[in-house]
């Protein structure tokens, strides 16, 4: 299904300059932590996960952690199982718990899952977004993201994450731009969708400007390497966050780097990234690419 039109479509061609996307996406073990007793972020946890391991095969650890109690993981082959299946074993709509894996004690959920993640070579972290938590204290996943030393996927806005018919990619450049568009690709990949890139430039900008935001997309859409269902485009807008969210309404996931701001910064000025995942319609994956910050 073709997507409305968004703006000002960026011509095709080849970019001149070194490549502006930092990062990398190597997706060979992702590890989702079960921090709700809500079914559906838990749902869209798994189902972002899968979706990310099952075109390169990864290891997909889903683990169950508990403040001072008991934590299950167990490990699939996401060639072998699929969303469905992988839903059904590790939770129980009914009860909300785990039902199989390999039962571990831990005496805080932060520390337990930095431990998982240095024991077994995690490389990227899938977390549910902090709205969705009802298990465990407010922060948990600020404070499992910050520390960690892998990638991290956080799973936002609207909860109901399906079949991905399309995927809104909005690019800024940044440490994070590399990993959430490796990111974009598998699950483009995996669901065959279509993918528009976005870039917003604020209104009015100067031709250099406009040249830079042409080469950074041309590099993202090079990189995606799907050019038969992958769009670009531009938009001189002031309100970039309400834009992203705006459009958000019109695909089934939206994805965006996580914040280069620091905290105290955020408090002051704002993020566009909160904004987007308070306000988007659809399925937001905010990507944090750790190795650059």
């Amino acid at each position: 299904m073709r997507l409305p039109v968004l703006g000002e479509q960026l011509l095709s061609g080849e970019s001149g300059s070194a490549p502006r996307v930092a990062g990398q996406f190597d997706g060979d073990h992702v590890l989702v932590p079960l921090l709700s007793d809500d079914p559906r972020p838990v749902a869209d946890q798994i189902e972002v996960a899968v979706a990310l391991a099952r075109p390169t095969g990864a290891a997909l650890t889903v683990m169950n952690p508990f403040d001072g109690t008991d934590q299950a993981s167990v490990t699939y082959d996401p060639e072998k199982v699929d969303t469905d299946a992988v839903q059904a074993q590790v939770f129980d709509q009914e009860t909300g718990t785990s039902l199989v894996g390999e039962v571990r004690r831990t005496r805080d959920t932060v520390s337990g899952i930095h431990s998982t993640v240095r024991s077994g070579d995690v490389d990227s972290l899938v977390l549910p977004s902090e709205g969705g938590l009802r298990r465990v204290r407010t922060g948990v996943t600020a404070q499992i993201a910050a520390h960690t030393d892998c990638d991290v996927v956080t799973v936002n806005g609207q909860a109901g994450y399906e079949q991905v018919a399309s995927v809104l990619l909005a690019v800024a450049g940044g440490p994070h731009l590399g990993v959430a568009t490796d990111i974009t690709r598998s699950i483009a990949m995996e669901y065959d969708a279509w993918v528009d890139i976005l870039h917003i430039v604020g209104a009015d900008p100067d031709e250099r400007r406009r040249q830079h935001a042409a080469e950074l997309v041309d590099d993202v859409y090079h990189r995606i390497g799907r050019p038969e269902t992958t769009t670009r485009w531009m938009l001189e807008r002031d309100d970039i966050a309400a834009t992203i969210a705006e459009q958000s309404r019109y695909y089934g996931l939206t994805v965006l780097g996580a914040p280069t701001k620091g905290r105290l910064r955020r408090l002051v000025a704002g993020s566009t990234n909160q904004s987007v995942r308070s306000d988007a319609q659809s399925v937001v994956l905010s990507v944090r690419n750790q190795s650059e910050e």
